[in-house]
């Protein structure tokens, strides 16, 4: 197994295309992004809605280096600030095959 940080967000769903260019700003081109997320938050219940994708949230996820989670920090932190939405860094291990 190898050490890795893993970097996750839950974003509105209209802001991933934004968050991924940034991401790409900073040579981050490895994530997985699940769509129509759902939960309760300080902007109220979110996602869920069958009809409209109006609240819906996206969840971003990224395994990597120290290094590279401090740069994704500092490069989303604005953004985040300013749209809303949440980021959680962790530690984690990644199983080799």
């Amino acid at each position: 197994m190898k050490p890795v940080k893993r970097v996750e967000f839950i974003v509105d769903a209209h802001e991933v295309d934004n968050l991924l260019a940034s991401l790409a700003k900073i040579n981050i081109r490895s994530y997985t992004v699940i769509k129509e997320a759902y939960g309760n938050g300080e902007r109220g219940l979110r996602g869920g809605d069958i009809f409209s994708n109006t609240f819906d949230n996206s969840y971003v996820l990224i395994a990597c280096t120290d290094e590279e989670a401090l740069a994704i920090v500092e490069k989303v932190r604005p953004i985040l600030k300013s749209l809303g939405g949440m980021c959680l860094v962790s530690d984690a291990m990644w199983v080799i095959h």
